[in-house]
C-alpha cells in the first residue's frame, strides 16, 4: 500500500506526445515518423497550394516569352532543337504540375510525379545545352543552372526528391558531355559550375526544410498542449467535447455504438483536505494513468472532465465491453494503494464509474450520452461508491437534469447490456 502522497510517478506520467519524441529524437535526414510523415506532407501541401498554382503558371508564362526572345537572339538553340525552340521543355511540365495541383490525393502524387519530369527536364536541357556548346553558343548553359535553382526553391518539392531530380540531370549531363568532343578543360569547368549550384542550392534547400519541419512540430506541441490536461496529460474538455461530437457522428454513419464511462473519485475533497493539494495531484495524475491504458484504440479517448472527474470514450464497444473496462479500471485504481483514511470505501482512494453505452442515430445526441452516463455516475455514488453502474435502456424517456435513479441495476458485473 503507498503512503499518502508518495505516489508512483511512473503510474500516473502521461506518456510524451509523438512530436516531442519527435524533437528530442532529430531529424537529421529530414524525415518524421510514418504518422508524423505523412500528416507533415499534406498539412505543408495545402498551406502551400495557392502559392504553387500562382508559381507554376507565372514561371511557364516566363519561360515562354524568353523563348521566344531566344529564338532571335539564341539562334543555335533553334538550329538544334527546332521543336524545342518555341516552347521548351520546361512549360509543358510545369502545366502538368499545375494540373496535378487540381487532382485527388494531390499532396502524395505532386511531389512523385514531378521530381521525375524535373529529372528529364534536366535531361533534356543538359543535351540541348551540350549541343549548343559545340556550335561556340555558351549562353544557354544558363538555363541549367536556372533550371536547378527552380527545382529546389520554386516548385515546392521536398529536398529528397529535389535532390533525386538534380542528381539524375547532373549525371545525365556528366555521362553525355563525356561522349561528346567538347574539350575537358570546358568540360570540367561546365561540369564544375553544375555541381557547385548544385550544392549551394541542396544546403539552402535543407535549412529551410529543416526549419519549416521544426516549426511544423512546435506548432503541433502548441496545439497539443492547449487540448490536454497540464496536470494529468489526458485530453482535457474542449478536446473531448470535440472528439466526442466527431465520434457520434462517425457512429451514426457506420452504425457502431458508443459508450461513455463516466468517472469520479470517491471522497476526493477529503483527501486534499487531509494529505494536501500536492499529495492530490499526484493522486490525480496516477489515476489518469490507469484510465489512458484503457483508451488505446484509434477513435477511444480518455478525459479529465474537470477537477476529480474523468470521462473514458470507447468506440464501437458494447455494453458488457465497457462494463469489463470498469471494472478493470476499478480494480487497478484500488490496486494504486493509494492511502485514503477518511474515505469509506476501504481506506484506499476509489473511484465511481456510470456507464452509458448508446446507438448513435437521428432523434439522440452525444449530449444525451453524456447525460445518460452522469446519471449512471450518481447511482454508482448512492450505491455506496467504488463500483460502477450502468445505464439501462431507458434513453428515450431521459430529460436533461433529470435523474431517474431507479433505471439503475447491480454493478457492472450484474449487468451486461
Amino acid at each position: 500500500m503507498t503512503p499518502a502522497g508518495s505516489v508512483s510517478q511512473d503510474a500516473g506520467s502521461p506518456p510524451a506526445s509523438t512530436p516531442s519524441e519527435q524533437l528530442e529524437q532529430g531529424f537529421r535526414w529530414l524525415r518524421f515518423s510514418p504518422g508524423l510523415e505523412a500528416a507533415y506532407r499534406t498539412e505543408q501541401f495545402r498551406d502551400l497550394l495557392g502559392y504553387l498554382r500562382v508559381s507554376l503558371a507565372l514561371l511557364a508564362a516566363l519561360i515562354l516569352a524568353v523563348n521566344q526572345i531566344d529564338r532571335a537572339v539564341l539562334p543555335a538553340i533553334s538550329s538544334v532543337a527546332p521543336r524545342l525552340a518555341g516552347i521548351g521543355v520546361m512549360p509543358p511540365l510545369l502545366l502538368l504540375g499545375l494540373a496535378l495541383t487540381f487532382a485527388p490525393n494531390a499532396a502524395v502524387w505532386y511531389p512523385r510525379v514531378m521530381a521525375v519530369a524535373m529529372a528529364v527536364a534536366l535531361v533534356v536541357i543538359g543535351w540541348v545545352v551540350l549541343l549548343t556548346l559545340e556550335l561556340g553558343e555558351s549562353r544557354v548553359f544558363v538555363r541549367l543552372i536556372i533550371a536547378t535553382i527552380a527545382i529546389y526553391f520554386v516548385l515546392g518539392l521536398p529536398v529528397r526528391a529535389a535532390v533525386t531530380a538534380n542528381v539524375a540531370g547532373a549525371a545525365s549531363f556528366v555521362a553525355v558531355a563525356s561522349s561528346t568532343g567538347l574539350p575537358a578543360v570546358e568540360m570540367q569547368h561546365y561540369v564544375s559550375m553544375l555541381l557547385m549550384a548544385g550544392v549551394i542550392c541542396a544546403v539552402g534547400a535543407y535549412a529551410l526544410e529543416h526549419a519549416s519541419r521544426t516549426a511544423w512540430l512546435e506548432a503541433r506541441m502548441l496545439a497539443e498542449h492547449a487540448l490536454h490536461d497540464g496536470l494529468t496529460g489526458l485530453c482535457n474538455r474542449r478536446r473531448f467535447d470535440d472528439h466526442l461530437e466527431r465520434a457520434w457522428q462517425q457512429g451514426t454513419r457506420d452504425r457502431r455504438a458508443i459508450a461513455l464511462l463516466f468517472g469520479d473519485l470517491d471522497f476526493f475533497k477529503k483527501y486534499n483536505d487531509r494529505y494536501g493539494h500536492q499529495a492530490g495531484d499526484e493522486a490525480l495524475k496516477a489515476v489518469a494513468g490507469v484510465l489512458a491504458r484503457h483508451a488505446r484504440r484509434p477513435f477511444d479517448m480518455a478525459a479529465r472532465f474537470g477537477g476529480e472527474e474523468f470521462a473514458v470514450l470507447l468506440y464501437d464497444a458494447s455494453g458488457k465491453h465497457a462494463a469489463q473496462v470498469a471494472e478493470n479500471i476499478l480494480r487497478e485504481v484500488r490496486g494504486l494503494g493509494i492511502v485514503h483514511e477518511d474515505s469509506v470505501a476501504g481506506g484506499v482512494l476509489t473511484i465511481s464509474i456510470g456507464i452509458a453505452c448508446v446507438q448513435p442515430e437521428q432523434g439522440r445526441s452525444a449530449a444525451g450520452l453524456l447525460q445518460l452516463a452522469d446519471q449512471a455516475l450518481y447511482a454508482a455514488k448512492d450505491g455506496g461508491r467504488d463500483q460502477a453502474r450502468v445505464a439501462g435502456p431507458e434513453y428515450e424517456q431521459m430529460q436533461t437534469g433529470y435523474f431517474h435513479r431507479r433505471m439503475f441495476e447491480g454493478g457492472a458485473g450484474a449487468d451486461g447490456q
